[in-house]
């Protein structure tokens, strides 16, 4: 089981946000190129009525689609920066919140380890303590010995 802090959802909330942003821009981008070609043609069928001035609407429109298109490439490209960032971001914290899960578990099992070597300590103590002391016949006598 992986240990998701309130940060990684956090971020992958936000990334799926600038993931949706991103397909939001290309599809934009998709329906404004189909348009330029509607209008381009909407315009060649105007023909007759802008008979003097057909060429000076021809460019004024081509020179709106290329603003277009300029700034659609630059959302583009701000908008897939964006979800890069977001996934650089949201991978480093899942990899730091795997780390401190890894450490958390490390730090339990060495406290348990610690628990159970103090149980068998004051065990052994305990064990120490109860055990009569036997007396050494061998040792050297005192003076006062009877």
């Amino acid at each position: 089981m992986e240990a998701v802090s309130a940060a990684q959802s956090q971020l992958e909330q936000m990334r799926h946000h600038a993931k949706r942003q991103l397909l939001g821009t290309v599809a934009l981008g998709v329906m404004a190129g189909f348009l330029a070609f509607v209008g381009q043609s909407a315009l060649g069928h105007a023909r007759p009525l802008l008979e003097g001035s057909f060429g000076t609407w021809q460019s004024i429109y081509t020179l709106v689609l290329w603003a277009l298109a300029l700034a659609w490439l630059v959302a583009l490209i701000q908008q897939t920066l964006h979800y890069q960032n977001m996934s650089e971001r949201y991978e480093s914290q899942r990899r730091l919140d795997a780390i401190y899960a890894e450490r958390a578990a490390r730090a339990q099992v060495a406290e348990e380890l610690r628990q159970r070597q103090r149980a068998e300590n004051e065990a052994r103590q305990r064990d120490a303590a109860e055990r009569p002391k036997r007396i050494n016949k061998n040792a050297r006598s005192n003076k006062f010995d009877y």
